[in-house]
């Protein structure tokens, strides 16, 4: 907040939007074992997206990242493959905010996505139907505007695709295959054309009859209307409150039709609408497990702390330490017990966003996440000093300025009623220089925070 104050609302929403791409940590850190071969696990790939979305100086590629999983889910409890799983990530965040048509090309062409729609082999006289019409019925146009016909012309149009798995035919044991696939820049696995095997006679599709090839008519269902129109619903739905009314889709849709798919300039045309900044979308929207878990680990300043006890020199070949791995993994854990199951959709449509996120079970295990008060040898440390040094900042004496200040950090605004009962939780302020007081004092006023209605709304 003192950064975007210092360069004003339209330089932070350029900056946020228009991000530069950082350096992250290389997966294969959260796949080393000492003394036992990698696992290469998708709980671990789980982690190390987790700690991704803890340290980012770019949260809107994270969140896109997580729009898009949606969008294009995949679910290893079908592809059983972990390093197949890496592989389908690593496309969804390179392409995060890439031009929709490059993305759709992107991930239709991923061999995770082709295997869990069943698209091992498609060839001449044997389409795949079932990838077709997920194509056109989930990743572009939706219901209602094609036809059955139109799903078995895109489907011969999509003959001759196929994918190799390069990993599991390599010879030697798993470490040696990681390693070897590090050293050649490799991928776990890869898309496959088959010219042969390609479906070359005419299709009608959607009205026009040509030789459609799968790049062709791919880009020729992202530039439709309709799928302009579904894209903006969803992002608003993701980024704004549920329901929205026609103009402001409208005016989204237009801007995302006219570009050929940025996202970029469709998210810029987002935040301009009137009712992105109205009273129905501030606070309107219930917080996703992964904007809760994050939101108050990053608050709490242990995000940092984790940061900091990764080795900053670290190479593809460096483990990473068990305090972070486990802590990454633990929050993965959290999250799903909340309903959100990393790289473990539900189904092929995706999650339900907003208020479905707000069930009476799924609130109840939202309750019992604190945050993480990491602890040293000295005591209570990540977790608790950032918020003590933020409510010493503030001059916050009392245990009612003490329970505002919290509130300001978590980013929540309470009722009076509510607030003195963080106050009551905070307790005698007299011992705010006892580090061991503090922690369990911040822990009982987070406790009552996650009770809070308004602690999950954004």
């Amino acid at each position: 907040m003192d950064a975007a104050e210092k360069i004003g609302l339209h330089a932070t929403i350029d900056a946020l939007i228009d991000y530069r791409e950082a350096l992250e940590p290389s997966p294969y850190e959260f796949y080393w074992r000492e003394k036992e071969e990698p696992d290469l696990g998708s709980w671990r790939t789980r982690a190390w997206w987790v700690y991704n979305m803890l340290v980012t100086p770019t949260p809107l590629k994270e969140k896109l990242t997580l729009f898009w999983h949606s969008h294009f889910p995949v679910s290893d409890g079908k592809v059983e493959d972990g390093p197949m799983m890496l592989d389908y990530v690593q496309t969804l965040r390179e392409h995060a905010a890439a031009p929709f048509p490059k993305l759709l090309t992107a991930i239709a062409k991923n061999p995770a996505m082709m295997r869990y729609l069943d698209m091992e082999r498609a060839v001449r006289g044997r389409p795949n139907e079932n990838f077709a019409r997920e194509v056109m019925e989930l990743f572009t146009m939706g219901i209602g505007n094609y036809d059955e016909a139109d799903v078995k012309e895109v489907a011969r149009s999509l003959t001759g695709w196929g994918y190799l798995n390069t990993f599991y035919e390599m010879p030697g044991n798993t470490e040696q295959k990681v390693r070897d696939a590090l050293r050649d820049g490799r991928p776990f696995s890869t898309f496959i054309d088959m010219p042969a095997m390609r479906d070359d006679g005419p299709k009608k599709i959607l009205g026009k009859s040509r030789d459609w090839k799968g790049e062709q008519v791919l880009e020729m269902l992202a530039k439709q209307p309709a799928t302009s129109e579904r894209i903006a619903r969803r992002l608003w739905e993701f980024f704004a409150y549920q329901h929205p009314e026609t103009k402001p889709v409208a005016a989204i849709a237009r801007v995302f039709q006219t570009s050929v798919g940025d996202i970029r300039k469709t998210l810029h045309a987002m935040v301009r609408q009137e009712e992105f900044w109205s009273d129905r979308c501030f606070r309107g929207l219930v917080k996703s497990p992964a904007e809760f878990c994050i939101g108050i680990v990053r608050a709490q300043g242990s995000a940092a702390e984790l940061r900091r006890l990764r080795d900053q020199a670290a190479s593809p070949y460096t483990p990473i330490p068990k305090k972070v791995m486990d802590n990454a993994g633990h929050i993965a854990y959290r999250m799903e017990r909340m309903g959100l199951s990393l790289l473990y959709p539900v189904d092929v449509s995706g999650w339900k966003w907003g208020d479905a996120w707000a069930t009476p079970a799924m609130m109840g295990e939202r309750g019992m996440f604190t945050g993480l008060l990491l602890w040293d040898d000295k005591g209570p440390g990540a977790g608790s000093k950032t918020p003590l040094e933020f409510v010493k900042g503030k001059g916050a004496k009392t245990s009612e300025e003490i329970a505002s200040a919290i509130c300001e950090l978590f980013d929540v605004e309470l009722p009076e009623a509510s607030m003195k009962v963080v106050a009551k939780a905070v307790g005698d302020p007299r011992s705010l220089n006892d580090p061991g007081w503090w922690a369990g004092s911040l822990n009982r006023a987070i406790r009552v925070l996650v009770a809070a209605p308004e602690m999950h709304m954004m």
